[in-house]
């Protein structure tokens, strides 16, 4: 019974032993995990403000984080940023690949090899990026895929294309961003599509208000469509501007001054 007894009380003690030896184990790791982390946000840190004089020790944190956080899909993009700014666009490459790869919603990621391939006429790869970020319901920033992918339509000369996106880039910002309505805007002027810029300058002064840009451009279509009247109206509004702005509308006013000559 004694031996019983002690050999009980032995045994509660290994499994006390080995409870304390896997917290303490438990412990290690979470501190290792800490450091890792800190690690990964000094290298951060430089990439992000583009510290190139310490750039080599981004590189060399990102090296001892990984080790801990070795499935981490941030720690390859910040590689793949390290590498861009070192020039190093094939390393570049391969790391946004490899996020990818480990995380298949690490959406910076997508973006940011849409616009590498762009940017080296590789368009169909390109698409392919952006159109996999436009097709994921996850992705909160549709309005930006769908503005990057209508910039390479237009390269390929695509415009219907590159209108439809331009549209949607402006519907899923909520009608707020003025770089969309501007790159529509201009895009249907460009192709002398003037009704339609017409009215897409007024949701656009409807959304975010009037402006110089918005003006100018109402009159500039007007003129084209065979409407003095209303370009002098829009023109008329313009008041306290720029001199830039003040300068375009009294050159669209002599413009239709001197229309109005040629016919009389």
């Amino acid at each position: 019974m004694k031996i019983f007894v002690k050999l009980f009380l032995i045994a509660i003690s290994v499994l006390m032993l080995s409870a304390c030896a896997t917290t303490n184990q438990n412990l290690t790791q979470d501190k290792r995990t800490k450091i890792a982390l800190i690690k990964y946000e000094m290298a951060r840190n430089i990439i992000v403000h583009k510290d190139y004089k310490n750039l080599a020790n981004a590189f060399k944190y990102l090296e001892e984080a990984k080790k801990t956080l070795k499935n981490d899909p941030r720690i390859y993009y910040l590689y793949a940023i390290a590498y861009q700014l070192r020039g190093n666009l094939k390393e570049y490459e391969f790391y946004l690949k490899k996020t990818i790869s480990i995380d298949k919603n690490f959406f910076d990621a997508y973006n940011a090899l849409g616009i590498y391939y762009a940017s080296i006429n590789q368009y169909k790869k390109a698409l392919d990026m952006f159109t996999r970020l436009i097709k994921n319901p996850l992705y909160p920033n549709a309005d930006t895929a769908f503005y990057n992918r209508a910039l390479v339509y237009l390269k390929l000369n695509k415009v219907s294309l590159a209108l439809d996106d331009l549209k949607n880039a402006i519907i899923f910002s909520n009608f707020t961003n003025p770089l969309y309505f501007k790159a529509l805007i201009n895009l249907e002027i460009k192709n002398k599509m003037y009704l339609r810029a017409l009215e897409d300058l007024s949701s656009m002064e409807e959304h975010i208000g009037p402006s110089c840009y918005t003006r100018l451009n109402k009159a500039y279509c007007y003129i084209k469509i065979d409407e003095p009247n209303q370009a002098i109206y829009e023109l008329n509004k313009i008041k306290h501007a720029s001199d830039a702005c003040l300068s375009k509308k009294n050159k669209l006013l002599k413009e239709i001054k001197n229309d109005n000559n040629t016919d009389n």
